[in-house]
């Protein structure tokens, strides 16, 4: 008969045994955890981003695990809109490229022609040098208004502002091109004001942007709307034309850089039109059925009396 003794002795070594072995398989799964996230900060390091520390269990090296693990997840984000920005600034190079040498082509080339005496319609050739010279002008207007939106150095003045009469005005800046290129103008602005709480100046913009976009890239346009109305409280604007339509997406429209017609370019007017409008507290809506009408509209809420007259954006 074994003595009660020796039972307990042994009953005794197989706990510590048992206790050591569960602290030795700790420290060894600790230890391996500890090692694949050293692994992962390493894989980190070298710009492997899409490396993940996959450990089980919980505690302080579970919890180190996840911090790497979404470290890693931001790190790649930020890489990803990097180069993002990065292609799109190399896209924006290349569209204004093109929007520079084309007019500066077909100037030089009517230029070249009136001086050598060729061709039977010098008047001709003059009013297309202007209007290629009006689209240079506007380009360059429109790299002033990016830089200056980019710099924060554009402040806007909020204001009781007549939206009727600030569209007469900017329609009469383009008189002469839509003549001269034999456009028929619909124009529907009531007699009646519409007021909105807007920057005067870039309000102006956003609409002359609209019909600037529209004659640039709206090829075989023969009409040209312009409709200024109530929606509900608020007040919309809303330049059309008939003209062969966006080939691309209304959220992509709207990005800086974006190809907006057939003829290529940048498309800033459309995106610098949207980034005003919005700190205006206004929308812009795009519609297109190629061939049949493409439209561009900027939408202004209610004036609420509570508003303040006047803000510095």
């Amino acid at each position: 008969m074994i003595p009660a003794t020796l039972i307990i002795i042994v009953l005794a070594l197989a706990v510590v045994v048992a206790t050591g072995v569960v602290y030795l398989a700790e420290r060894l799964h600790r230890q391996s955890a500890l090692k694949r996230v050293t692994e992962g900060l390493d894989e980190l390091a070298r710009g492997n981003l899409v490396h993940r520390v996959v450990t089980s269990g919980s505690g302080e090296i579970a919890e180190l695990a996840t911090a790497v693990n979404r470290l890693a997840e931001a790190m790649q984000a930020f890489r990803s809109d990097t180069l993002r920005r990065e292609e799109a600034h190399s896209q924006l190079i290349s569209n204004l490229s093109h929007d520079l040498r084309t007019p500066i082509t077909s100037i030089a080339g009517y230029v070249d022609a009136l001086q050598r005496g060729i061709g039977e319609d010098p008047a001709r050739h003059l009013d297309i040098i202007a209007t290629k010279t009006a689209e240079l002008a506007r380009l360059a207007d429109d790299l002033f208004y990016l830089t200056r939106l980019d710099a924060g150095d554009l402040s806007l003045t909020l204001a009781p502002v007549d939206v009727s009469e600030v569209t007469r005005r900017c329609l009469l800046g383009f008189e002469h091109e839509l003549r001269s290129r034999g456009i028929d103008v619909v124009v529907e602005i009531p007699d009646a004001t519409c007021v909105v709480v807007a920057d005067e100046a870039a309000l102006g913009r956003v609409i002359g942007n609209f019909v600037a976009n529209s004659l640039k890239h709206a090829r075989s346009m023969r009409r040209l709307g312009v409709t200024v109305d109530r929606e509900g409280d608020g007040c919309a604007v809303t330049v059309w034309d008939d003209g062969e339509g966006f080939p691309r997406g209304v959220v992509e429209l709207l990005e800086r850089g974006t190809s907006v017609g057939p003829g290529g370019g940048t498309g800033l007017g459309l995106s610098i039109a949207h980034e005003l409008s919005a700190r205006m507290g206004a929308t812009l809506r795009v519609a297109s059925v190629p061939g049949e009408r493409t439209s561009v509209t900027v939408l202004f809420p209610p004036t609420a009396s509570s508003q303040p007259a006047a803000e510095d954006v």
